[in-house]
C-alpha cells in the first residue's frame, strides 16, 4: 500500500507539484497555487532501476531527495539566467581583488627586506645598495618586530607600506639634535638626505641640524656641489616659506662666505618666493647680500622684474632705475614691468619719465591698458602739466577703448586746480559726446569749480542737471552744494538742500554738513535754527566737535546770550570735548560784550588749568584791552599780573596795552 502511494506521488498521477519548494526543508512555500508551475518528475522506469534493488525504503528516499534536488537546480538556473550580468561582475571583481592582494603581498615582502636601519643618532637612515649596514641591536629588533606586528594587523598592503616608510623615516621619538653623532653631521650624504626630508614638515629642526653640523666642523667647500645646492635650496626656500627671512639671509651669507657661493638659480628662487610672500624689504636685503659676490652673474629677467616690483612696493624708489636698466639688459620688459616703472614715475612726479616709458611701450609693441594711460595722465596733472595731459587724452581717444570716466575726471581735476572752469565743462560735454556716462566724481568736480569761482547759480544748474540725468546723489555732493550756498550767503537755499537731502533722497548728512549749516545760521543770527541742527545731529548719533561748539558760542556772542553760552560750554566739557584757546577767546568776547568782566577774569584764571590747556598770551592781552576799554583799570592790572605769572610780555604786547591806555 505504501509502495503504491509512493509510486503515485513520484509519477505525478494527475497532481501537479508546485515549483516553489523550500530547498532547506523540502516543504512547499506559502504561495497561491497560480504562482507555481509544475516540474517533470521521475518516470516509472527510473523508480524500478533505483528502488527494486535497494528495497522500498531506499526507493522512497531516492524519490524524495531526487525531487528536492531537481527543484533546487531549476530555481538556481533560472535565478542565474536572470542575474547573469551581476554574477559576471562579482566573479571579475573577486578575481581582481585576489590578484591585487597577491601583488601587494609581494611589495610588502620587498619592503621588509629593505627596511632601513637605525643609526646611532636616533634618526633612521635609508638602506643603500652596496653599503655595509651596522649590526642591529636588540632594541632595533624589538622595534622592527613591533612594526611587523603592526603591519600584520593592517588590512591593506598599501597601508602596510605607508606605515613602514613613515616608521622608518620619522621615528616616534626624535632624539635632540645635540645628541646626533658629529661624524654623521659631517657626512654630506647623510646630512643632505635628512635635512631635505625634514624641510618638508620640520623646518626648525632642519635649521637646527644644519647649525649643529656647522659647529661639528662641516666644510661646505668639501661637499659635492650638487649636494650643497640641494641642501641650501631646501633650507633657504623653507625658511622664507615659514617667514624666517632673517634665517634665510644668514644661510645665504654662509654659502657665500664659507661655501662655493650663491648660484643664480638659488637667488631666483629666493626672490620669487619673497615677492610671492610680500617680503619686499627682505627681498632687497637678500639681493644686497648676494650681490657682494663679484662672480655672480644674474641673467634671469624674472629676478630683476621681482626686484623692481619689490623696490616700488617697499618705497625704495632710488633703486628702481638700476633694476629697470638691468631688466632691459636681460631682455624685453613685460607690460607689468613697464607698469611698475610708470608707478615709480607717478610717485616721483616725473612726468617726462612717464611719457618716455609710454613711448617705449608703443615702440616695443606692448599692450597698453587704461590703467597705464591713466597713471601717466595723472602724473602729468600732478606735475601741473595739464597741456601734456590734454594731448595724451587726444591720443587715447584716437586709440579707442582706453579713455574712460576716470581719464576725464583726472584731467578735469587738473583744470579745476588751475581755475579753468570753462575747460571742465568742455570736458563734460566731450564725455557725453564719447558716450561716457559721468559719475558722481564728475559732478562733484563741476560743483567745486562753480563754488570756488563763486558761481552759485551755475552750481544750482549743475545740481539740477544731476537730478534730471538720474545721478545717484551722495552726502558729498549735497554738502558741496550746501557749502556753495552758505558761502554766497544764501542760507535759506542751503537749508532747502538740507531738507531735500534728509527727506527727499534719504541721504544722511554727516558732521561736515552740520558744521557748515550751523556756522551759516550762527553768522546770520539764526541761533534757534542752529540749535535745532545740533539736536538733529545728536539724534543721528553724531558727536559734535570743538568747531561746532565754537560756532554756537560765536552765535551767542552775536545775540549777547551769556546764559546760553555758559550752558553750551558746560555741555561741551561734560561731553568730553576739550576746549581750546579759540574757545576761551570767544568766551572773553562774550563776557566783555555782556559787561561781565569779573566772570571773564575768573574764567581765564580757572578754566584753562582745569581743562589742561596752556593759555596763550594773547588771551590775557585781549582781556586787558577789554578792561581798559571799559575803564576798569584795576581789572586790567589784575589780568596783567596773571600774564606775568605765565610768561613775559613782548614789546608788541606792551605797545598794545600802552596804546589803549
Amino acid at each position: 500500500r505504501n509502495l503504491k502511494f509512493g509510486i503515485e506521488a513520484v509519477t505525478g498521477a494527475g497532481t501537479p507539484v508546485p515549483i516553489c519548494v523550500s530547498i532547506t526543508s523540502g516543504s512547499s512555500l506559502t504561495r497561491p497555487p497560480h504562482d507555481c508551475g509544475t516540474i517533470p518528475l521521475l518516470s516509472r522506469q527510473s523508480l524500478l532501476l533505483t528502488g527494486v534493488a535497494g528495497g522500498l525504503a531506499e526507493a522512497m528516499s531516492a524519490t524524495v531527495f531526487g525531487f528536492a534536488f531537481d527543484g533546487a537546480v531549476g530555481v538556481l538556473l533560472q535565478a542565474a539566467r536572470a542575474m547573469r550580468v551581476e554574477l559576471t561582475f562579482i566573479v571579475v571583481f573577486g578575481f581582481l581583488w585576489m590578484a591585487g592582494r597577491h601583488v601587494e603581498a609581494g611589495f610588502a615582502i620587498k619592503g621588509r627586506r629593505g627596511t632601513n636601519k637605525k643609526d646611532p643618532s636616533g634618526i633612521n637612515t635609508p638602506a643603500t645598495k652596496g653599503r655595509r649596514q651596522p649590526s642591529t641591536s636588540s632594541g632595533d629588533a624589538s622595534e622592527r618586530g613591533g612594526r611587523q606586528q603592526t603591519m600584520a594587523m593592517t588590512r591593506s598592503g598599501f597601508r602596510d607600506r605607508t606605515a613602514m616608510r613613515t616608521a622608518d623615516r620619522v621615528p616616534t621619538t626624535l632624539m635632540p639634535v645635540a645628541s646626533i653623532d658629529p661624524s654623521l653631521l659631517c657626512d654630506p650624504t647623510w646630512l643632505v638626505n635628512e635635512v631635505v626630508h625634514m624641510c618638508r614638515t620640520q623646518v626648525q629642526r632642519a635649521l637646527d641640524t644644519y647649525h649643529a653640523a656647522m659647529k661639528a666642523g662641516l666644510d661646505l667647500r668639501d661637499m659635492p656641489q650638487a649636494d650643497c645646492r640641494n641642501l641650501f635650496m631646501a633650507l633657504v626656500t623653507s625658511a622664507i616659506r615659514v617667514g624666517q627671512t632673517d634665517e634665510a639671509l644668514r644661510l645665504l651669507q654662509d654659502l657665500r662666505e664659507k661655501g662655493p657661493g650663491v648660484t643664480p638659480m638659488l637667488l631666483a628662487s629666493a626672490t620669487k618666493l619673497c615677492t610671492a610672500k610680500q617680503h619686499f624689504r627682505e627681498c632687497l636685503a637678500i639681493y644686497d647680500n648676494v650681490s657682494m659676490d663679484p662672480d655672480l652673474d644674474v641673467g634671469d629677467k624674472s629676478v630683476w622684474s621681482c626686484l623692481l616690483f619689490c623696490a616700488v612696493e617697499a618705497g625704495s624708489h632710488p633703486r628702481c632705475r638700476f633694476f629697470f636698466e638691468r631688466l632691459k639688459a636681460s631682455g624685453i620688459p613685460s607690460p607689468k614691468d613697464y607698469g611698475n616703472m610708470i608707478r615709480f614715475a607717478s610717485i616721483s612726479t616725473e612726468c617726462e619719465l612717464a611719457l618716455t616709458l609710454l613711448q617705449e611701450m608703443r615702440k616695443e609693441g606692448a599692450s597698453i591698458d587704461s590703467v597705464v594711460y591713466n597713471t601717466v595722465l595723472a602724473t602729468c596733472v600732478t606735475a601741473n602739466r595739464v597741456e601734456e595731459a590734454s594731448t595724451l587724452l587726444s591720443e587715447m581717444e584716437a586709440v579707442g577703448g582706453v579713455a574712460d570716466v576716470i581719464t576725464y575726471n583726472t584731467l578735469a581735476k587738473g583744470y579745476a586746480k588751475a581755475g579753468c572752469m570753462d575747460r571742465c565743462f568742455e570736458l563734460y560735454e566731450q564725455m557725453l559726446a564719447q558716450d561716457i556716462k559721468p559719475s558722481q566724481v564728475t559732478y562733484g568736480i563741476l560743483l567745486d569749480c562753480c563754488i570756488n569761482e563763486n558761481k552759485v547759480d551755475k552750481a544750482a544748474e549743475v545740481f539740477a542737471r544731476m537730478t534730471k540725468e538720474g545721478c545717484v546723489m551722495n552726502t558729498v555732493l549735497y554738502t558741496t552744494l550746501i557749502k556753495g550756498f552758505a558761502r554766497g550767503g544764501k542760507v535759506d537755499d542751503a537749508m532747502h538742500v538740507y531738507e531735500q537731502m534728509r527727506t527727499g533722497r534719504s541721504v544722511p548728512p554727516d558732521l561736515i554738513t552740520f558744521s557748515i549749516l550751523i556756522k551759516a545760521n550762527c553768522d546770520s543770527c539764526r541761533l534757534e535754527a542752529a540749535l535745532q541742527l545740533l539736536e538733529a545731529m545728536l539724534d543721528l548719533k553724531l558727536r559734535p566737535d570743538e568747531v561746532i561748539f565754537n560756532n554756537l558760542l560765536g552765535g551767542c556772542v552775536k545775540e549777547s546770550k551769556a546764559g546760553l553760552a555758559k550752558r553750551l560750554y558746560e555741555d561741551m566739557v561734560a561731553a568730553g570735548i576739550q576746549p581750546s584757546n579759540a574757545t576761551f577767546s570767544i568766551l572773553i568776547r562774550l563776557y566783555a560784550q555782556c559787561k561781565l568782566l569779573d566772570e571773564a577774569v575768573e574764567m581765564l584764571r580757572r578754566e584753562p588749568a582745569a581743562q589742561g590747556i596752556s593759555p596763550e598770551p594773547r588771551l590775557f592781552i585781549q582781556l586787558v584791552l577789554c578792561c581798559l576799554r571799559e575803564r576798569q583799570g584795576r581789572r586790567a592790572v589784575e589780568v596783567y599780573t596773571l600774564l606775568l605769572e605765565h610768561c613775559s610780555p613782548t614789546v608788541a604786547a606792551h605797545s598794545s596795552i600802552l596804546g589803549m591806555c
